[in-house]
């Protein structure tokens, strides 16, 4: 047994749960310290029952309880793998993309909710990031995003007044995607994003939207996207399912 199956041994025999959730921490673990990233293979029942020192029993109900949690997936006969993320966003890219649009190019089915539409006077944070005055109207559009029916995040945009002044409820009722309506009648060219992304606490209702706990992990994304112009369009506040989604940046490096 090599020294680090003898420091899994050790860990394992150290605590007091039953064995089987020992072994599904110890796996949970090495999933999020990404020692196995989305797409991997994890080893084989029989494998990890040497490294671990346990049952082959354990072993395999400690890999069905993180199937049944949406970490890990079986494929066919070819193994366990971690599952890859339903969505894979962007930030800080050219060229920003609606949800809509992102998902019809992976092939999946784009969804969604509005959850709430209003037109507010701009509070001060949203007007600094619009380059608007205290107080100026501001569109605010809030919806559950869905692919394939699974809810994976819930959105929160302002959008000046003045740029989109006929914009109705009925419009974001249609599940268009925003980005073309935006092109398409009011000539906006959506042309780059600037954003950020850490880790949140979900609250009761977003949890209750993102089949989550209250206080559990989210990915909170928050963006300005700015049109050919230069001008800011979308101050975009985005509450994402930690398992469900995943973020990618690109960067172009200077030699």
């Amino acid at each position: 047994m090599t020294a680090t199956n003898t420091q899994l041994s050790d860990f394992l025999s150290s605590h007091h749960a039953p064995l089987y959730l020992q072994v599904q921490e110890t796996l949970q673990e090495m999933i999020e310290d990404v020692e196995y990233g989305p797409g991997d293979q994890i080893p084989s029942e029989r494998e990890l029952s040497e490294m671990l020192g346990v049952s082959r029993m354990t072993v395999r109900r400690a890999i069905e309880n993180l199937i049944d949690l949406g970490l890990l997936e079986r494929r066919s006969t070819s193994g366990t793998y971690v599952r890859e993320p339903h969505v894979v966003r962007h930030v800080g890219t050219e060229h920003p993309l609606s949800l809509t649009q992102l998902l019809a190019q992976s092939g999946a089915e784009a969804g969604g909710r509005l959850l709430e539409y209003d037109v507010v006077r701009a509070p001060r944070k949203v007007a600094t990031y619009l380059g608007l005055r205290v107080g100026e109207p501001v569109v605010l559009i809030r919806r559950l995003r869905l692919v394939n029916d699974v809810p994976f995040c819930i959105e929160t945009s302002y959008i000046p007044r003045a740029y989109v002044s006929d914009l109705s409820r009925e419009d974001l009722e249609l599940n268009v995607s925003f980005y073309n309506l935006l092109r398409d009648r009011y000539g906006i060219n959506l042309i780059t994003s600037d954003g950020t992304v850490k880790i949140s606490r979900c609250l009761q209702e977003e949890a209750d939207l993102l089949e989550l706990h209250t206080g559990d992990p989210v990915l909170f994304m928050r963006s300005v996207v700015y049109d050919t112009n230069g001008r800011s369009v979308e101050y975009l506040k985005s509450v994402n399912h930690p398992d469900r989604v995943a973020f990618r940046t690109y960067r172009d490096l200077e030699l």
